[in-house]
């Protein structure tokens, strides 16, 4: 009797090359699977390679579907008759590899508990050290029950076996690099604000198999603090425009809220400026009712050079003003550069209904023009008339609840014109008392349908901008200096929308910081941006990569660019 050869060809497909298609099949070694058929030997490795590729397959699932927290996974301190434990809830996740976590019962975990810890890690661990952990849930395999393994021939011994591989999950520490020092919980937890956004694995200290449920300070064996958003991602299949700044904003409103639950314990007021505890600030987030006096015309909370103002908003509209600011750059507390900032009060729809006919500014008063319907111009914020308006503000103070937190807003590069005042308010600076009647509203300047006006309503930098986006967080920045300190500027609008059709997009990365330091290279108006537009248009800088030419022109003193700049351009050159 003959017997039939099977073979194993795990880096090829017989009909696949049989037709003369190796070169366009994609064929995954790895996801191999046995083929069966009448009379063959079944060995443990064939039944292991199946499980593999199952294995292998559901994974793919999970890691289409994304990672994160899918469901709930909450952290909180919980006092257990006296002993301090850490409870996590049911809830679901997908850890990086794609694995389905899922915990199906409450936890609580008794971080004092010495010889547990020393059991369930070998003995490797009898204490936990002063650190900062991150409380991880990860895919765990056990083996369970006992079968016993015949010998195959003469020679070999019985042996015992596992029967069954219990697959769940278990809950982990984590020690993290960040040093835990002797700076407050809150000081602690604000410098961390920042650390992680965009990488929820800590630069793969969590590790594909688990997922991060929070971080926690841990010191003398006892658990100091715990900050349940911190490494937490809710599942995300791939990252979005908005999503890291989404987590800044997570993060910082956990943060806020237990910093104004500690200070009244201290006896401190909720009246506080946010560089007291922040360097980094998200786009859109939450900030204390006390810091604000709208009828006295003072904020205490954003730096004195930001530009900040004040409008009531429909409650039902307030997540579709935060989503239209999520996107926007991280609010830099230290830089040197104003930012605008728009503190909105959410009131219900009967509330800001009534409030909002009190605080329109008619379009017909007298020595006024019509308010503009120019969607784009969004310095036509109308201006607070603290004779008129101060009762209102009054009464929407009123009607908000003690303690209340409000919400504030990065502006956003488009912004509709809502016709609403909004008050100009300056750190610690009232409006004066009686102000000039005659005071011109910003929102009556420029609205005159002149060549200059028309041009602007079709071509200016918050469409030129937005047509060619600015490629990552420095350019960000750059585009929006060129259009708070050049949006109303018909010349300078021209240069930039020359350069940008002379310019190809392969130097997006470098663009509009490229053209800030031009623009900003002199006195004299347009800097040295005209001289960029005149050599971009001569024959010999058509001839070479612009990059080049541009790198060129710097050595030769036509005009000046910073020495990073320059390499920039050269290198992009020859990409």
């Amino acid at each position: 009797m003959m017997m039939s050869n099977t073979l194993f060809k795990p880096t090829g497909n017989q009909v696949v090359e049989a037709i003369g298609l190796e070169r366009i099949a994609d064929v995954d070694p790895r996801l191999t699977r046995s083929h069966y058929f009448d009379s063959r030997l079944l060995t443990a490795k064939d039944l292991n390679r199946d499980q593999g590729y199952l294995d292998g397959r559901l994974r793919e699932i999970g890691q289409a579907l994304g990672y994160g927290v899918i469901d709930g996974l909450g952290l909180q301190i919980v006092d257990d008759n006296g002993v301090i434990k850490v409870q996590v809830t049911p809830g679901l996740a997908i850890s990086q590899a794609g694995r389905v976590l899922e915990l199906t019962k409450s936890l609580r975990l008794d971080l004092t508990a010495t010889a547990d810890i020393t059991e369930f890690n070998g003995g490797a661990y009898r204490r936990i050290e002063r650190a900062l952990y991150a409380l991880v849930i990860k895919y765990s395999e056990e083996g369970t029950d006992v079968a016993e393994a015949f010998p195959a021939d003469l020679v070999s011994e019985r042996r015992v076996e596992f029967d069954v591989m219990t697959e769940g999950v278990r809950l982990a520490l984590v020690r993290l690099p960040q040093p835990y020092g002797q700076q407050s919980e809150i000081a602690l937890r604000a410098n961390l604000l920042g650390e992680w956004l965009g990488d929820p694995t800590a630069g793969g200290i969590v590790g594909e198999e688990a997922v991060g449920l929070g971080v926690l300070a841990i010191a003398s064996g006892r658990l100091q603090w715990l900050d349940s958003e911190l490494l937490r991602q809710p599942l995300r299949a791939i990252t979005r425009p908005g999503d890291v700044q989404a987590d800044l904003s997570r993060r910082y409103d956990n943060l806020l809220k237990t910093l104004l639950q500690q200070r009244p314990l201290s006896s401190l007021t909720n009246d506080f400026a946010a560089t007291d505890y922040f360097r980094l600030l998200p786009p859109v987030g939450l900030l204390p009712q006390a810091a604000i006096n709208p009828v006295a015309g003072r904020q205490g909370y954003f730096p004195q050079h930001f530009n900040v103002w004040i409008t009531p908003v429909r409650r039902s509209d307030l997540e579709q003003v935060r989503a239209d600011s999520m996107t926007l750059p991280p609010i830099n507390l230290n830089s040197r550069e104003p930012a605008d900032i728009i503190v909105v009060v959410p009131l219900n729809n009967a509330d800001y209904g009534r409030m909002a006919q009190l605080l329109e500014k008619p379009a017909n008063e007298p020595g006024t023009l019509p308010l503009s319907l120019d969607l784009l111009r969004l310095r036509l914020f109308p201006v607070h008339n603290i004779d008129t308006d101060q009762a209102t503000w009054q009464q929407i103070w009123d009607s908000l609840a003690s303690n209340q937190t409000l919400h504030y807003i990065r502006r956003p590069l488009r912004a509709a014109e809502t016709r609403l005042s909004s008050i100009t308010l300056a750190r610690g600076v009232p409006l004066p008392a009686n102000p000039p009647a005659s005071l011109p509203s910003p929102a009556d300047t420029g609205l005159y349908r002149d060549e200059a006006s028309i041009f602007l309503r079709e071509i200016n930098l918050y469409g030129l901008t937005g047509l060619r986006a600015p490629q990552g967080t420095e350019e960000e920045e750059a585009a929006m200096k060129l259009r708070e300190n050049y949006d109303t500027h018909v010349a300078i609008t021209r240069l930039v929308a020359q350069a940008l059709i002379l310019i190809e997009r392969q130097y997006d990365s470098i663009l509009y910081r490229s053209l800030w330091e031009l623009l900003t290279a002199s006195n004299v108006a347009g800097g040295d941006l005209p001289r960029l537009i005149a050599l971009l248009q001569t024959d010999e800088a058509r001839a070479k990569a612009t990059g080049t030419a541009i790198a060129e022109a710097v050595a030769a003193d036509e005009f000046k660019l910073s020495s990073a700049l320059v390499t920039a351009w050269s290198d992009l050159a020859g990409s």
